[in-house]
């Protein structure tokens, strides 16, 4: 079964090689959570992503600007820019120390929002923007340049909570969202082309012990320095990673692939942070729903590690 799986991996793979890549730029708030670094190890892996930039958003963002070009660095992929959003905060987290004395690159000096604007004018219709941190730097992209979503092809987000996550079966403000709560209802109502994967779906998929293993075997020096960066996230031994923002990326690699549900629902923000359905004023909004958890991770690591990590 891995077999056949990774002959039609390496076969989808080659097509998909051959084919126009994708023009993306990540959005992250790498550096608390685990899962903006392995979403970043995806972005830099996949063969049909032309990624433009690395955009820092959130909090400490000179901070996280580091471990970004740290980690490009080990991927040997030092011509991706790193750009340094809207600074909000000095804090720190253990992921921080891990690059703190990192010099050997450096990020770019273009602020994140002009340079998701420039981008967006410079290739019209065939950028994908992926969001999966809170939203200040695409609020202020919007700001320059409020025909944005005239310009870009795609905006991917982890963002939002519909019904409800794995463990209630009601809905909750999320993190993205009412860590910069205006930001996002600028975001949501701006009618851009919008599509999210909320912790309805998110919450579902946790790496497994195997899977880990599977990366900490790897002699890669992307996969070492994000095994690294796993060691120092970890907050107790039975902690484990939930890939809130790998399905982002994943959606945006191979849309409608890994979701069983789909739906175009009016999304509004509101004011405690919560994702409603208004059917009156709400924009609408593409919600990746049911994941497909299995096929998800196999294609995931497959990516990451190359078609041989299976083996």
């Amino acid at each position: 079964m891995r077999l056949a799986f990774l002959v039609a991996l390496l076969l989808s793979l080659t097509a998909w090689a051959q084919a126009p890549k994708t023009k993306v730029i990540l959005d992250t708030d790498i550096g608390d959570d685990i899962d903006d670094a392995w979403a970043l190890g995806f972005v830099v892996s996949y063969p049909n992503f032309k990624p433009l930039g690395i955009t820092m958003a959130h909090g400490n963002t000179p901070g996280r600007a580091k471990i970004a070009c740290k980690l490009l660095h080990a991927a040997g992929r030092d011509a991706i820019p790193v750009l340094v959003g809207r600074q909000t905060s000095k804090q720190v987290a253990p992921q921080f120390s891990w690059a703190e004395d990192y010099e050997k690159t450096r990020p770019a000096t273009t602020p994140a929002a002009d340079f998701i604007v420039e981008m967006a004018r410079r290739y019209p219709g065939e950028v994908v923007l992926i969001a999966v941190g809170p939203l200040e730097n695409v609020a202020d992209a919007l700001q320059k340049e409020p025909n944005l979503g005239k310009l870009l092809k795609r905006v991917v987000l982890m963002s939002g909570c519909i019904y409800g996550t794995a463990t209630k079966p009601e809905p909750a403000p999320e993190y993205n969202v009412y860590a910069a709560l205006a930001d996002s209802r600028a975001v949501y109502g701006a009618g851009l082309p919008l599509t999210i994967v909320p912790l309805d779906s998110t919450t579902r998929v946790q790496l497994r012990d195997e899977e880990r293993a599977r990366v900490q075997k790897s002699r890669a020096p992307l996969a070492y320095a994000l095994e690294c960066l796993y060691r120092l996230w970890l907050s107790r031994p039975a902690a484990r990673m939930t890939l809130h923002d790998q399905l982002a990326v994943a959606e945006a690699a191979r849309p409608a692939e890994f979701f069983e549900l789909k739906e175009t629902l009016p999304i509004v923000v509101d004011d405690k942070g919560f994702t409603r359905i208004d059917r009156e004023h709400g924009k609408p909004v593409t919600v990746c729903l049911e994941p497909r958890r299995d096929q998800i991770m196999e294609y995931y690591l497959s990516v990451l590690l190359g078609p041989s990590s299976g083996k």
